[in-house]
């Protein structure tokens, strides 16, 4: 026979076996939760480790281009003061050479045609091959190869001139190399 007690006893029961049943879930629930914490902090951990990384790397390059920068002034202060000293000692050897006598020889042809030759072939290394802005028709004259002593003695100084600007240029990025290597 079902008597009242029976039935209460049924429904504490059931209402045991719920309260299991939840206590179980939440304990799966919590489990998955505690689960994907663990995954995220460890994702949050990486991305952490790789902004410091990424940091560090910007900081470098903003290091670097700040130092390329000061060198590149550097040199472009040098070269300046290089374009200042030549055109004044060539303004003094003009002046200078305006008095010789001996100014309008010619320096031998088989000598002004080696310099010619060379200045050609250096020039001609160094132009683009880009036909597209060639000036079709031209009025200049047409360069000799007659070379004058006065001539070489005022390409003398900006010849060296260029000569030291390029050795200014070198040593400016063989010092950016060498702050490459230390880094």
């Amino acid at each position: 026979m079902i008597t009242q007690e029976n039935i209460k006893a049924s429904w504490r029961s059931l209402l045991l076996v719920g309260v299991v049943i939840v206590v179980a879930v939440l304990c799966v629930l919590l489990a998955n939760s505690r689960a994907n914490l663990a995954t995220v902090q460890s994702d949050n951990n990486v991305l952490r480790s790789d902004n410091a990384l990424q940091g560090q790397v910007i900081a470098t390059q903003a290091f670097n281009f700040n130092r390329f920068n000061q060198i590149a002034e550097h040199t472009s202060s040098l070269n300046s003061l290089i374009d200042v000293s030549t055109d004044k000692t060539v303004i003094e050897y003009r002046e200078i050479l305006k008095r010789e006598k001996t100014c309008d020889l010619p320096v031998p042809a088989d000598v002004a045609g080696g310099l010619l030759e060379y200045a050609n072939s250096l020039r001609a290394s160094e132009m683009h091959t880009d036909t597209g802005n060639a000036d079709a028709v031209s009025n200049s004259a047409t360069t000799t190869s007659t070379l004058t002593y006065c001539q070489v003695v005022l390409w003398i100084k900006p010849l060296l001139a260029a000569i030291g600007k390029a050795n200014n240029q070198l040593a400016g990025i063989r010092e950016i190399e060498k702050t490459r290597a230390s880094q």
